[in-house]
């Protein structure tokens, strides 16, 4: 039996619900609500399939002025305002634009010599533009990574989990030129385009909410130029400008988790030109989004389900909103030895309440914590990745062998 528009849209409420819905018992309540009201189907498929994306139409119904009650409560305001949140479907897309996705950009870009032009597909109102605006706390097993403009604390600090990052300084990019792409830019200077900005961020998420707040402060102060655009028809001519304005710079084009948005052909299309000309790509992206990226993570030893990718390379696994950065492994050592190792560098020796730390953050005795540390300190790719490190390691353990022999 063939399934009807109306079974199509219950279906994708539902899928929603158990998935994205998850961060928000509010909007999983109303797409469950939604999915078995008849009456509201009815209207949710006579707008184009684009606009039935669950996000699309909760994000809408909020801006329309449906209270943040439970479904049961809210219906009749969803029925009431219905044709206000349809024109705003119509017109409005999910322009997700979380400064927390500048986490996974900063690490991606600190191999990449500056100074930098960066130009950032589906931006938005830019606030993914800026990203040496703001600072970052990145929190390692037993240390924080952190990282300040020239100037001293941000207004936004980014917070974030990651592992495998190791001894080397976070460095903070220098950004000589940024151009943003987008099909419909959110003008920062409009109040309705800030209204909509704020509407996509859930109910729940209070901070998230003041941390977008703030960025749309700084975005506004940076004065933040985004281009309207198709992301591939412009994105030349958006490479061209930063030639132009900055000969010397290196383009790196910019693409957090839009490819997705795209239909196949246009993804290629753009890939092909990332890939072949001279600049370099980033981008963050569903391992299954782009053709052989699956294949190309898995070898890479990324488990996540979305990818930061630099030249097309799998170099982490990430949280899509920035939230976690798990490095590929590298150099023969895995993200976890690598964190074991400065840990250890960290709080070399017997030091003072080290058992409690290594419980804490290695919940592990000990005993066999030390069991692990030794034996990564006696492979060849720990000798190769801290000499100095795994030459104590090696005296203390030929000390043991001295006093053991002499007994």
């Amino acid at each position: 039996m063939p399934v009807s528009e109306r079974d199509r849209a219950a279906e994708w409420l539902r899928r929603f619900a158990d998935n994205e819905g998850s961060e928000s018992p509010r909007y999983r309540n109303w797409a469950l609500g939604l999915a078995d009201d008849d009456e509201l189907l009815a209207k949710i498929v006579k707008l184009p399939v684009a606009k039935r994306q669950p996000a699309l139409l909760l994000a809408c119904a909020r801006l329309a002025g449906v209270p943040l009650r439970p479904f049961t409560e809210s219906r009749e305001d969803f029925v009431a305002l219905w044709t206000k949140i349809a024109r705003l479907a119509r017109s409005r897309s999910v322009q997700t634009n979380d400064p927390r996705r500048c986490s996974p950009l900063v690490i991606a870009l600190q191999k990449i010599r500056g100074p930098i032009s960066l130009i950032e597909i589906g931006a938005s109102a830019g606030l993914t533009l800026i990203p040496d605006v703001y600072s970052y706390r990145m929190t390692a097993r037993g240390r924080t990574i952190s990282l300040d403009p020239p100037n001293g604390e941000s207004t936004v600090v980014l917070q974030s989990n990651i592992e495998g990052w190791g001894a080397a300084e976070l460095r903070m990019p220098n950004i000589v030129h940024r151009e943003g792409i987008d099909v419909s830019p959110l003008d920062l200077s409009n109040a309705g385009d800030r209204a909509w900005l704020e509407a996509l961020v859930w109910p729940e998420q209070a901070d998230r909410l003041e941390l977008v707040r703030a960025a749309v402060l700084l975005a506004r102060e940076a004065l933040v130029s985004v281009t309207a655009g198709d992301a591939v028809a412009e994105v030349r001519a958006a490479v061209a400008r930063a030639r132009k304005a900055a000969p010397r710079s290196t383009i790196v084009v910019w693409s957090p988790a839009v490819l997705v948005y795209l239909d196949p052909a246009q993804r290629a299309a753009f890939r092909k030109y990332c890939t072949s000309a001279k600049i370099r790509w980033i981008s963050l992206d569903g391992r299954r989004v782009l053709p052989g990226l699956d294949d190309a993570s898995t070898r890479a030893g990324i488990s996540d389900p979305f990818v930061l990718t630099r030249d097309g390379k799998p170099i982490a696994g990430v949280d899509p909103l920035g939230r976690s950065i798990v490095l590929a492994p590298e150099g023969g050592l895995t993200a976890e030895e690598i964190d074991l190792i400065e840990f250890e560098r960290i709080h070399w020796g017997a030091t003072r309440g080290k058992e409690s730390l290594v419980r804490k953050h290695w919940r592990m005795s000990l005993v066999r914590y030390y069991q692990r540390v030794y034996g990564i300190m006696e492979g060849a790719a720990a000798r190769r990745y801290d000499p100095v490190l795994t030459s104590s390691f090696a005296q203390v353990r030929q000390q043991r062998v001295a006093r053991r022999s002499g007994e």
